[in-house]
């Protein structure tokens, strides 16, 4: 029979191979088509074949069996079985999923071992159908060799497709670890004993002894290390993991689980934990979102209960004891990787409620199911049907299943224990809510770990931005040398978070030294969160903004040195004084001793603070805080002081005083921008204006060209904002045309001067040279007359 195997393989590569060399350019447009059927029907194959029968290895104990003549045979033939459960997996996914490590995955993976399965055929078949293979004909052994023929001719075609072997050192290591991790999720549960057999027969894992612990700790490690090594990857990539995952772990779960296992209701999977083992590679694979979340609330808690109290004892490499680790490993941290690896979001209230309804549904059948599988032997689903967990809790546990339900339903008799399973199921709600909570808090420090890590990334490549920009030059020098004495913003475009809606859009502004600038809107339009963006607080979507020249993103501590701030909402540090407040900004600012004290004495005087100034700022009324904000801003004396509303809450003489302050340092060649309702300051003391509605600048415009188109500044501003601003702008256009035109008669004016100018300084000439040309002609005549 074996001669027959072998020419079962090599006759089918033989057809499937040719048959691609000789249909390749037909079969060019739908390859993936054709790949993805060869990839089912391997998939099918292999499932029945699996789970047709055990496989005759789970006889080998430490390598020692009479299947194998010697021990080297025996490993071998684990080898191969384990292998293939490797190679057949990563086939049945390769045509699914579109990254190019994949190719190197079947090139030198696959196809090693599809080459070491092919020479060994003979163990391999031995390993799964036992001796008896080699000398009757078997259907799983014909189905080995039709995996083995499928698996070779896919080799041949991702080599046929891509035959170079560059392989880089950092690929290398890649490779190698990727193919460990292959190895090990779909290692079956009885490889670790078979060899190298039982490690010290003596330690059970029964209680929460050292041994136990270690493979609890290493429930959380697994993840961890697994969470790290996909977290940068493409989506594609980590639902290709994730699949492999599971579906490796279900396979190894299935070692026990043949289809002659569910002719017997007693042997379903009806536990919670093995329900996990199958739901977790459907909603992968399907994207279920519904079953997902069962799995995410329910599965998780009682896999980490049955880790911490397992419901067996043996060794601790064992194949019972393997399987019952690798089945509640994957059931706890299967969804958790799933939601850390954003493969599903993140669960809201409404999919807890769900999935509580769902369990509960879940509970009650089981209740009945447990009830009724009880007369035909033992079966305790989910352990309600038994002492197990009341009798870990204690005696008085144990006491609540002495109130009983029993009734009759035909010759089958119902036993069910209300009290004791109401309060199971109320417990593990409870639990679960609570797992939620653990679950925000482990998701929250994940997101402040990846908002850390972001921000660490974008300010390395800001700093290699501004080197570039920079091109040499310190990094305390402004980019713009030439915008050195302006404000400028260039398509600023601000979004907050995954909103749709923008709240400032493509904004281009340009404020000079000199200025005052006042910027009008009404609320919510955008002002501040114009202010604030360039003063900082708030990150940009996108576009430029320039402070003195210097890029607001990249040069932000430069750029703040050259503002001052005064807020809408302050907040003041109230148990210090004014005066220790104003010290505290101006060392933060590094302004030197001698100029702050010059400061801070004309500012208190202007302010008329002196008598509050060294007293605690909780004592001041709202005005004297809105000064001591003031004072704060210009402690350094900015380049550029920025207002939003700072004449709120202030007397008259206040206003006076700042209205002072904003003239006198846009006359020392600063810049003055604030926003302000108040329309009728805004027109008295600013130069320019700009009015912005619903995140868009409408217009920048000359105070003076406003009020000389006989237009008052309020209702220049209603017209803008109230959808007239067409008719607004032609009345400036119109302004500005005149303004235009009187500057023309004056050039003309000015041009006719010159010319006459001009003209009387030819004249002038012209008499000159002939009063030259007269005293010439009279010295000649003069000598004449005195040589006779």
């Amino acid at each position: 029979m074996i001669m027959w195997y072998y020419l079962i393989v090599i006759a089918l590569s033989a057809i499937l191979i040719s048959s691609f060399f000789v249909f390749r350019k037909k079969l060019e447009e739908k390859k993936f088509i054709i790949l993805k059927t060869f990839s089912l029907i391997l998939a099918g194959i292999f499932f029945f074949r699996y789970m047709s029968g055990r496989e005759s290895l789970l006889q080998v104990i430490s390598l020692e069996s009479t299947l194998f003549s010697n021990k080297f045979f025996a490993f071998i033939s684990i080898i191969d079985v384990w292998t293939m459960y490797a190679v057949v997996l990563l086939l049945a996914l390769y045509p699914f999923f579109k990254f190019s490590f994949l190719d190197k995955l079947v090139k030198y993976f696959a196809s090693f071992f599809v080459l070491l399965n092919f020479i060994s055929l003979p163990l391999a078949i031995v390993g799964v159908e036992g001796n008896i293979a080699l000398s009757q004909f078997s259907f799983r052994a014909m189905f080995m060799c039709i995996e083995l023929a499928i698996s070779i001719s896919y080799c041949v075609y991702v080599w046929a497709n891509n035959y170079t072997f560059r392989f880089s050192n950092k690929n290398f290591w890649t490779f190698v670890l990727c193919v460990f991790a292959m190895l090990v999720a779909t290692m079956p549960a009885y490889v670790p004993q078979a060899v190298i057999g039982l490690i010290n027969p003596n330690v059970v894992i029964d209680s929460l002894s050292q041994w136990h612990r270690i493979y609890i700790y290493a429930g959380f490690v697994i993840p961890l290390l697994i969470h790290f090594a996909l977290r940068k990857k493409s989506r594609e990539i980590i639902k290709f993991s994730l699949i492999y995952l599971s579906l490796g772990g279900l396979v190894t779960f299935m070692c026990s689980a043949k289809f002659q296992d569910f002719l017997s209701p007693l042997n379903w999977p009806l536990h919670l934990c093995h329900t996990a083992m199958y739901i977790i590679p459907i909603c992968l694979i399907f994207n279920s979102n519904k079953l997902f979340y069962f799995s995410f609330f329910i599965n998780v808690l009682g896999a980490f209960l049955a880790m911490i109290m397992p419901d067996m004892s043996g060794n601790m490499v064992s194949y019972n004891m393997i399987r019952f680790w690798n089945n509640h490993y994957l059931a706890f941290f299967m969804p958790l990787l799933c939601v850390s690896l954003k493969m599903f979001n993140r669960p809201k209230l409404r999919q807890f409620i769900y999935s509580c309804i769902a369990f509960s549904t879940y509970f009650v059948l089981i209740m009945f199911i447990n009830a009724w599988f009880t007369n035909y032997g033992t079966v305790d689903f989910f352990f309600i049907n038994s002492d197990f967990v009341a009798e870990k809790l204690g005696l008085w546990a144990e006491r609540l299943r002495d109130i009983t339900w029993t009734f009759y339903i035909g010759d089958l008799k119902f036993v069910l224990y209300p009290l004791y399973q109401f309060l199971f199921w109320l417990v593990y709600m409870v639990a679960s809510a609570g797992m939620w909570f653990l679950y925000e808090l482990c998701y929250n420090y994940t997101d402040f770990l990846s908002d850390l890590e972001w921000r660490r990334y974008r300010y390395k490549l800001e700093q290699s931005i501004l080197e570039e920009k920079l091109n040499g030059k310190e990094k305390s020098m402004p980019i713009n040398e030439e915008n050195k004495d302006k404000l400028i913003l260039r398509k600023f475009t601000k979004r907050y978070g995954a909103s749709t809606v923008y709240a400032v859009k493509d904004v281009d502004l340009e404020v000079h030294a000199g200025e005052i600038f006042g910027f009008l809107g009404p609320n919510g339009a955008g002002k501040s969160t114009i202010i604030k963006t360039i003063v900082g607080i708030q990150p940009i979507t996108s576009g430029e903004i320039e402070v003195c020249g210097y890029d607001v993103s990249t040069q932000s501590v430069m750029a703040r040195k050259q503002i001052g701030f005064v807020p809408d909402h302050y907040a003041l540090y109230e148990k210090l004084t004014g005066r220790e407040y104003i010290n505290y900004i101006a060392d933060l600012y590094e302004v030197s001793a001698e100029d702050r004290q010059k400061r801070i004495e004309k500012y208190v005087k202007l302010f008329e603070l002196e008598g509050a100034f060294d007293n605690q700022m909780k004592t001041y009324s709202h005005g004297m805080k809105q000064k001591i904000t003031i004072i704060a801003a210009l402690v350094h004396n900015p380049k550029i002081w920025i207002l939003d509303e700072p004449l709120t809450g202030l007397d008259p003489n206040s206003i006076f005083q700042v209205k002072e302050c904003m003239k006198n340092h846009a006359k020392e060649g600063n810049i003055v921008f604030f926003s302000s309702h108040i329309i009728d300051v805004v027109e008295r003391i600013c130069d320019r204006i700009g009015i912005i509605k619903k995140g868009q600048l409408q217009v920048v415009e000359s105070v003076n060209n406003i009020l000389s188109s006989g237009q008052l500044l309020e209702e220049y501003y209603m017209d803008i904002i109230t959808n007239n601003n067409v008719e607004a702008i032609k009345v400036t256009k119109t302004a500005i045309e005149k303004e235009k035109i009187k500057k023309l008669k004056k050039q003309k004016q000015l041009k006719k001067q010159e010319k006459q100018l001009k003209k009387q300084e030819k004249q002038q000439k012209r008499q000159e040279i002939k009063q030259l040309k007269e005293q010439k002609k009279q010295e000649k005549l003069n000598k004449q007359k005195v040589g006779k």
